[in-house]
């Protein structure tokens, strides 16, 4: 009973640590709104300093790990607050019922939502064009609606005392509940900051005829972004994006704290190459879950390491002689005999893996001569036959 209580803890825990940071940052700003508002010069300026300043330092994090993932998301944030600004302006108290809001307001959301969706590609890419050239269409095609007085007609949804008129708020509302059970389905670090960060780009929408609200909840949507990168680079830095298991750093981190006395064992996906060509990205993506999955049911107490795309380690520790090959086997068997679906596929997949395994030797230094000599060995009878099972 108590390890499943514990089981489904950890299940919970990292739910709850991805939406706590943007859910207390949300909650914050509801409050600082509640109770401060409106606020003194100062303040303000500092909000509208603090809001460029933390979108600037996002760009710049994204920049440096080469992540254009949610590079997209900041941009839109930035370009719809200066033109809310602007607007307001140019147009004085009715900005919110100009043809230029009603389509700032229509392409700001449908472009959170796309870029909301976009997966994680190195900044430095074809790709980043794109969709740079994609932001600078949607801004021209903007303001050529604009220009000759073309936008939806909101002269029967009129919301006085309000910066979103009811189509707009229609809008945001529908993109919110689309990330909901999106964010719901798939629980994602930068995926659950998005979802925030829109909610409280809404309510600046909705605010935004007062100067104070707007500027309060565009720059809790910008800490929210930041917040989400920083946690997801730290998260990268010590696991595995795609299983969730610790990555190679981690194994490295935990060698020094392995006991006198262990077994070694690396698990090798066979074919991995010609999987990833078969079933490109989220395939193969799904096909890694699925193995580390099943390891993790074979081995619940053990500590499993992803240390490349198809190569899994497992650390069986103070284990005798001859009995790491056995489970490590025994994990081989049990990969050969499953089946495993695939989402969209009717017919099952049947995979093989490929395992070694080596003890720890007076003779050996650290944890890495371990790892190589199973390594080694992996790799000469992988050249001649897979599925099999080798010691060192």
């Amino acid at each position: 009973m108590w390890k499943k209580f514990t089981g489904y803890l950890k299940q919970i825990v990292p739910l709850m640590q991805n939406s706590l940071i943007p859910a207390l940052i949300l909650y914050a700003a509801l409050t600082v709104f509640l109770t401060v508002t409106p606020f003194n010069p100062k303040a303000l300026h500092f909000l509208h300093l603090g809001f460029f300043m933390v979108c600037f330092a996002s760009v710049g994090i994204l920049t440096f790990f080469n992540h254009n993932r949610p590079l997209f998301f900041i941009l839109v944030l930035m370009i719809a607050y200066m033109l809310i600004n602007y607007l307001k302006y140019a147009h004085g108290i009715i900005y919110n019922l100009s043809v230029d809001y009603f389509n700032l307001c229509f392409l700001t959301a449908v472009s959170l939502m796309f870029f909301y969706f976009l997966p994680n590609r190195p900044l430095f890419s074809q790709d980043t064009v794109n969709f740079t050239l994609i932001v600078f269409a949607a801004l021209a095609l903007g303001e050529q609606l604009s220009r000759y007085q073309i936008g939806i007609d909101f002269s029967r949804f009129v919301c006085n005392g309000c910066g979103l008129q009811t189509f707009g708020l229609a809008m945001f509302v529908s993109v919110f509940l689309i990330m909901l059970v999106h964010s719901s389905i798939r629980d994602d670090i930068l995926t659950t900051a998005l979802f925030f960060a829109t909610a409280d780009v809404m309510l600046g929408f909705y605010l935004s005829d007062r100067p104070a609200p707007l500027a309060l909840f565009f720059f809790a949507a910008a800490v929210t972004v930041f917040c989400g990168i920083v946690h997801s680079v730290r998260y990268a830095a010590r696991k595995d994006t795609v299983t969730g298991l610790d990555n190679g750093n981690s194994f490295i981190r935990a060698s020094a704290s392995l006991p006198l006395k262990y077994g070694l064992g690396i698990v090798c996906i066979d074919d991995y190459k010609h999987l990833a060509q078969i079933f490109k990205k989220s395939g193969i993506d799904e096909i890694v879950v699925m193995v580390a999955k099943k390891i993790r049911e074979l081995e619940p107490e053990t500590q499993i390491y992803r240390c490349g795309a198809d190569e899994f380690i497992v650390i069986f520790p103070a284990a005798e002689k001859g009995t790491s090959f056995a489970r490590v086997d025994n994990i081989r068997r049990s990969v050969a005999a499953s089946e495993f679906l695939l989402s969209g596929r009717k017919k099952s997949l049947k995979l093989t893996v490929s395992c070694s395994v080596a003890d720890k030797k007076r003779s050996d230094a650290n944890v890495f001569e371990v790892f190589m000599r199973a390594r080694k060995i992996l790799q000469k009878t992988y050249k001649f036959t897979q599925n099999i099972t080798s010691q060192a």
